[in-house]
């Protein structure tokens, strides 16, 4: 009887804490405008309560990045108020913002005289568990640029198509991205003035290398006709081909790279802007040299950097008629008589899901950036405490799942960190500087530089781990803002930054090193220096050859950054067409497999400006034969 009592007891507990917002008179009725700081900067959050439950939550203003902290401030307000709970999930790769919001929230609560931890403990209600079962030609896993651009390519080709994402918004790496598309493009290049010597010197450098193969010797020759083809002309403009493009990746990878992958992708760069053009993308006229890139031949959009990649390939997927799914994870691949035929997936709510493919299925989940037990695994001296650029779903899903049925693996150990990540958070965002090298330089906490910043990215991250802290300050201006409305590059209001002290402004340089920490005479001296290396067109310090205007356009800014996780260069292994190969080199039935999610293609070093593009060429090769099945 005790037992029985006690049972009870329980069970009206838990009733009055679901009720928990229902209780009568519970609360100072009134709105309530609270101000927290999110991802973006600071934002405003409106708090409705009647007297006895939480009316609404409303964001207000606020910076927060499209894509990946607005599906916070889209989602997860409905659902404190559908809950009447604070212990409703956060969305993954919108953390800080959802935990911003819910932050404001329990502010409000406070203040209209309600019970916080009650809030804080409300029982949830998750939903439905009730199978769910779907049908269709391919089954896209993963919904950032890869994911999309299959998607599009097979529906284009006459397929249906189901594409699920894992998070609660479209955009994996993609939207976290500055944009950067690599491609030779004559057109562009021939409004730009031409490389200077030191620069052409490293090109002749890459046509008398010491052939790897006959493939590779065939790629040299054609180098020597296309420099040929440039001398016998003015010489007034950019040089630029395919070829260099195909050797640079393939020399800046250490020659690890499968050459072949690497000429399909550097061959079809400029075709694979024109096919993004038609779904929608928008390209700038300019071109530049993102870091790392080695060369002026990266192409960005208009808009919001990697956003608008996303932007149109979700309008694009789903005037085909594709299927998206949010919040719906990849477990496993289902297999049927040795063919993939389907995915086994469970919903944020764990609903489970099985989706059965007519024909095939696309892995485009990404890398393993954000699994530091993975990232570990296969690179021991990776410090466990850097952060990563990337979003973090990227932990590695789609390289398990496809491990499972056989897939064999390239590259693991080779894992790329960049010398420019938020000393917070690790991101790319929160800094103030163009997508292009030809904009900045860096120096150490001395006021020094240490490097070449049209380097290498393995190189110029080595050269900065040496540095005092692993800090450096990127110095620029005005000419380099690339700042529309007051934000920069990805969207972060410049002013919120400034106040917050997460970047530097000054009229002069001796002021701006000041408010830094540095001593005003040596990056005087240093700032000088670089701009007299400008007008000369050759860096006497550190070889760097790529230049754009003197830096001298006040207001100067300088931005903290350090070393974080970037790119995971290994993954499943494809074959040009995309099917994922096993350990003896045979394609797998009904599986492919196209962005960061593979290996092969940018051996020990991925060039800057590379990703997006193979991305997007092997996406579109991979959605195009999977329709074709």
């Amino acid at each position: 009887m005790q037992k029985k009592l006690q049972a009870l007891l329980l069970v009206i507990a838990m009733l009055l804490t679901v009720c928990v917002g229902y209780a009568e008179g519970a609360y100072k009725a009134g709105t309530y405008d609270v101000k927290v700081d999110g991802f973006g900067g600071e934002m405003t959050v409106s708090v409705t309560f009647t007297a006895d439950k939480l009316e609404s939550v409303v964001v207000g203003d606020n910076s927060e990045t499209p894509g990946i902290g607005t599906p916070a401030i889209e989602q997860l307000p409905g659902a404190i108020v559908d809950n009447q709970s604070l212990a409703v999930d956060s969305l993954t790769g919108a953390t800080v913002t959802s935990d911003a919001i819910k932050k404001a929230v329990e502010e409000a609560i406070a203040e209209a005289g309600g019970d916080v931890e009650a809030w804080k403990t409300a029982a949830v209600d998750k939903g439905p568990k009730e199978a769910v079962e779907e049908t269709a030609d391919i089954i896209v896993i993963g919904g950032g640029g890869a994911g999309l651009s299959a998607a599009v390519s097979a529906a284009e080709n006459g397929a249906t198509v189901i594409l699920i994402e894992k998070t609660a918004a479209l955009g994996g790496n993609t939207v976290r991205a500055g944009g950067p598309f690599n491609a030779a493009d004559p057109a562009r290049q021939a409004n730009f003035p031409a490389a200077s010597e030191a620069a052409m010197a490293t090109v002749y450098a890459l046509a008398e290398e010491e052939a790897k193969s006959p493939e590779h010797q065939a790629v040299m020759d054609q180098l020597k006709a296309d420099l040929e083809a440039y001398e016998a002309g003015e010489k007034n403009y950019l040089f630029d081909s395919i070829a260099l493009h195909t050797l640079q990746t393939y020399a800046g990878g250490d020659y690890l790279g499968y050459f072949d992958l690497i000429q399909k992708m550097t061959g079809e760069a400029l075709e694979t802007t024109e096919w993004m053009a038609g779904n929608g993308v928008v390209w700038k006229d300019d071109i530049s040299t993102v870091p790392g890139g080695l060369w002026p031949r990266t192409h960005v959009p208009q808009g919001s950097a990697g956003g608008d990649y996303i932007k149109a390939g979700q309008e694009k997927s789903e005037s085909l008629g594709v299927k998206i799914i949010l919040n719906c994870k990849g477990e496993e691949l289902i297999v049927e008589n040795d063919r993939v035929v389907g995915v086994k997936a469970e919903m944020t709510d764990g609903t489970p899901v099985t989706l059965n493919a007519n024909k095939a299925v696309v892995i485009a989940t990404g890398g393993f950036a954000a699994n530091k037990e993975m990232r570990k695994q296969y690179d021991p001296s990776l410090n466990e405490n850097l952060g990563t650029t990337n979003t973090p779903a990227a932990t590695g899903d789609g390289i398990f799942m496809a491990q499972k049925v056989g897939a064999n693996l390239v590259g693991m150990e080779y894992i790329q960190c960049l010398p420019l990540g938020d000393p917070e958070t690790g991101a790319l965002s929160g800094w103030m500087g163009a997508i292009g090298v030809e904009y900045y330089y860096q120096v150490n906490k001395e006021g020094l530089r240490f490097m070449a910043e049209d380097g290498r990215r393995d190189t110029m991250t080595q050269a900065l781990l040496k540095q005092t802290d692993s800090m450096s300050y990127v110095i620029t201006d005005t000419n380099s803002e690339g700042a529309d409305n007051g934000l920069n590059l990805w969207g972060d209001d410049i002013e919120d930054l400034v106040a917050k002290g997460r970047i530097f402004r000054a009229d002069t340089i001796e002021e701006l090193a000041e408010k830094v920490g540095l001593d005003p005479a040596v990056l005087k001296a240093t700032h000088d220096q670089f701009n007299a290396y400008v007008a000369a067109g050759e860096d006497a310090d550190f070889g760097r050859s790529l230049f754009g205007a003197p830096i001298d356009n006040a207001p100067f800014y300088a931005s903290p950054r350090m070393p974080t996780v970037h790119h995971t260069m290994g993954g499943i292994e494809i074959d040009l067409k995309g099917h994922v190969l096993d350990a003896d080199g045979n394609t797998i039935p009904g599986l492919y497999a196209a962005g960061e999610v593979t290996g092969g293609i940018h051996g020990a070093n991925r060039l800057g400006g590379n990703a997006l593009l193979d991305i997007h060429v092997f996406g579109r090769e991979a959605g195009k034969n999977a329709a074709a099945e």
